[in-house]
């Protein structure tokens, strides 16, 4: 068991490999897709792909069946989604800064929702999210600000 931990660990900071298409100015030199290897995220990158997820206000109010409403949700939440892959794409604090904008717009250009919807599977399966929630509720236990009964 410890060792098969120690295997996916090890396969969670290596990364995974995500081939996208290439820009125009590579198709030109004959490369047609590059391969991004999407690591697992630090904890400012999750704050940043977290504030965006809250600021998507998913609800699941509508009828699965009316594909009215799906094309509905798809208009307004596409974006948004492709810059939260993005952001956990580009890892860092400064290249998330500047270029998140950049790789959102290519990738909506360039990929499909199945390939989006893989990268978005990746980016939850490597966050690491259950390490923090344990983190949590470690802290919480401890109950460090509860005043202590003090003899006079």
């Amino acid at each position: 068991m410890e060792t098969e931990i120690r295997t996916v660990d090890t396969i969670l900071d290596k990364g995974v490999r995500v081939p996208i298409p290439t820009p125009l100015f590579l198709r030109i030199l004959g490369i047609r897709k590059i391969n991004v290897i999407v690591r697992r995220p630090v904890i400012g990158t999750m704050l940043r792909i977290s504030k965006r997820f809250v600021q998507l206000k998913v609800d699941e109010k509508f009828d699965e069946q009316d594909w009215q409403d799906w094309l509905m949700l798809f208009n307004e939440k596409a974006k948004p989604v492709s810059e939260i892959v993005a952001v956990g794409m580009l890892r860092g604090k400064w290249a998330g800064r500047l270029f998140t904008w950049f790789l959102a717009r290519y990738l909506r250009w360039h990929i499909d929702t199945r390939q989006m919807a893989e990268i978005a599977a990746m980016l939850v399966t490597l966050s690491g999210i259950q390490d923090f929630m344990n983190t949590i509720t470690f802290l919480r236990g401890m109950k460090t600000t509860t005043p202590t009964e003090v003899s006079q």
